[in-house]
C-alpha cells in the first residue's frame, strides 16, 4: 500500500517536474526566435543605412572622374563624399561596439586603455566631423569654448567617448530642423570630481515620456521611425552603455522645440581601474 503510494507521489513529482521543464524550453525557444528576429532586423537596417552613404560616395567619385563639373561644384562633391563617409564609419562602429558591449560588463574588461583627454577637443573635433552633413542640411554645430575650452583633461577610453559624442551629434543632425545650431558647452566641478557636457539642438521635440526610454536598447519614437524609418534605435543606448562603464550619466529632457543631452563623467575618478596610456602613448597599469 505504501509502496504504491510512493510510487503514485513519484509519478505526480516527475509528471509536474516535466511540465516545467517543457514550459521552461518554451520560453527559451520564444526567447531565442526574438533575438534572432531582433538580430536579422538590426543587420537588415545597418546594411540598409551602410549601402545608402556607399552609393552616395560612389555616385560622387563618378562625378568627378568625369571631368564634367566646374571646381566650386567639385568643391561640394568633396564636402558631400566626407559628411557620407563620416555617416559609414559611424555605423560601422557602431555595429562593432554593440557585441562589445553585451558581453563586457566591467571597465577593466575592456581592451582600450584610459588616456587623459580635452573633452572641448573632442567635441571640436566631433563638430568637425558631423558639420559637412549639418551643412548639407543648413544645420550649423557650435561649440561653445567659455567654461569648457580651459577645463582640465579627463581620464576616459578616447575612442569609446568619442562614440559617445558622435552618437549624440549624429543624433541631433539628423532630428534637427533647418536653419537651426546644434550647441555643444562643458563645465567642470573639480572639488566634486565631475565633468558636465550639454547638447542641445532644435527640431524633433522629446515627450518627457521619452526622456528615458529613448535609451533603451531599440528604442525609437513614432515620430523618428516615420521620419527615418531604417534607424536601429542603438545610438544613443550606446552612448548611454559607454558613459555607464566610465561611472558616469546621461540624461535627455525635452526643451521648447527640441531636446537636450547632459552627460556627466568622473575627471580622474576612474584612476587605477583599467589600463592607462601616459604621455608617450605606452600603456601602462595606473
Amino acid at each position: 500500500m505504501t509502496s504504491d503510494r510512493d510510487d503514485k507521489d513519484r509519478a505526480r513529482r516527475l509528471e509536474a517536474e516535466n511540465a516545467r521543464l517543457q514550459n521552461d524550453v518554451s520560453q527559451l525557444s520564444a526567447e531565442l526566435s526574438r533575438i534572432q528576429r531582433e538580430q536579422v532586423e538590426y543587420l537588415q537596417n545597418v546594411s540598409h543605412q551602410l549601402v545608402a552613404p556607399l552609393n552616395a560616395i560612389k555616385w560622387h567619385i563618378e562625378n568627378l572622374t568625369s571631368n564634367r563639373i566646374g571646381i566650386e561644384r567639385a568643391r561640394k562633391v568633396m564636402r558631400s563624399i566626407y559628411s557620407q563617409s563620416t555617416i559609414a564609419v559611424h555605423l560601422a562602429k557602431n555595429f562593432a561596439l554593440m557585441s562589445n558591449l553585451e558581453e563586457d560588463h566591467a571597465l577593466s574588461a575592456l581592451k582600450e586603455p584610459l588616456q587623459e583627454i580635452s573633452l572641448y577637443v573632442l567635441a571640436v573635433n566631433i563638430a568637425d566631423d558631423f558639420q559637412p552633413q549639418g551643412w548639407d542640411r543648413e544645420i550649423n554645430i557650435s561649440v561653445a569654448g567659455h567654461g569648457f575650452e580651459d577645463g582640465p583633461a579627463v581620464l576616459v577610453m578616447k575612442p569609446l567617448m568619442s562614440q559617445v559624442f558622435s552618437n549624440i551629434v549624429e543624433n541631433a543632425v539628423k532630428y534637427s530642423r533647418s536653419n537651426t545650431t546644434i550647441r555643444i558647452s562643458g563645465s567642470f566641478d573639480i572639488p566634486n570630481d565631475q565633468a558636465r557636457i550639454v547638447f542641445s539642438n532644435q527640431g524633433m521635440a522629446l515627450s518627457s515620456a521619452d526622456s528615458t526610454t529613448v535609451f533603451e536598447r531599440g528604442f525609437r519614437s513614432t515620430e523618428a521611425r516615420s521620419k527615418y524609418p531604417a534607424g536601429t534605435g542603438f545610438g544613443l543606448y550606446i552612448a548611454r552603455r559607454i558613459v555607464e562603464l566610465h561611472e558616469g550619466s546621461i540624461t535627455a529632457r525635452p526643451i521648447t522645440g527640441g531636446a537636450e543631452f547632459e552627460v556627466h563623467l568622473p575627471i580622474v575618478g576612474l584612476k587605477g581601474k583599467a589600463r592607462y596610456r601616459d604621455s608617450k602613448n605606452r600603456p601602462t597599469s595606473r
